[in-house]
């Protein structure tokens, strides 16, 4: 009996502590990088713009195994956006220096993502792809987004980097 009483209490201090630790993690968080690309900005912002080219360069649509995928790019009215079974991709804001995006996982959570162009040159562009996410209370949901920056990180590298390739090397634009 004594030792079913010391595991009860050992489990739910460890319980308490794990919660109080998961109060220091913030609620939300964001995982960007930025890369310099030899482009006009007008060249860039098509590009990103146009979700068909985005199998050239992103990663999270050209490597992922997204089944039934559809992709609509209007030229007006309703948002661009790229749907799967497993993942809703929509462009939900765009200016001439910024494109905003919503990610809709198959479990419901969705995250805000985006890239802006900043000048950084006569004809050189830094672009940066950002995602920001919100957590909600759980402890667990936090602990993993420690992770998020790792998870996340190396695919846009790789992917801004394709897109530094697509955007210097396609003249179609």
């Amino acid at each position: 009996m004594r030792f079913i009483r010391l595991v009860i209490i050992s489990i739910v201090v460890m319980y308490m502590v794990l919660l109080g630790i998961s109060f220091l993690i913030p609620p939300k968080m964001s995982v960007s990088r930025v890369i310099n690309i030899g482009a006009s900005q007008k060249k860039l912002f098509n590009t990103i713009d146009d979700m068909n080219t985005w199998e050239q360069w992103n990663h999270f649509v050209s490597k992922a195994p997204l089944t039934n995928k559809t992709i609509s790019n209007p030229s007006f009215g309703p948002a661009a956006f790229l749907k799967s079974d497993q993942l809703t991709i929509t462009i939900k804001n765009n200016g001439t220096d910024s494109i905003q995006t919503v990610w809709t996982q198959k479990n419901g959570k969705d995250f805000v993502g985006g890239f802006n162009l900043y000048p950084s040159g006569p004809d050189s562009i830094s672009v940066q792809w950002y995602f920001d996410f919100h957590f909600r209370w759980y402890n667990l949901e936090k602990f993993t987004s420690l992770f998020y920056d790792a998870q996340f990180g190396p695919a846009m590298e790789e992917s801004l980097l394709d897109l530094k390739h697509y955007a210097e090397n396609n003249s179609s634009f």
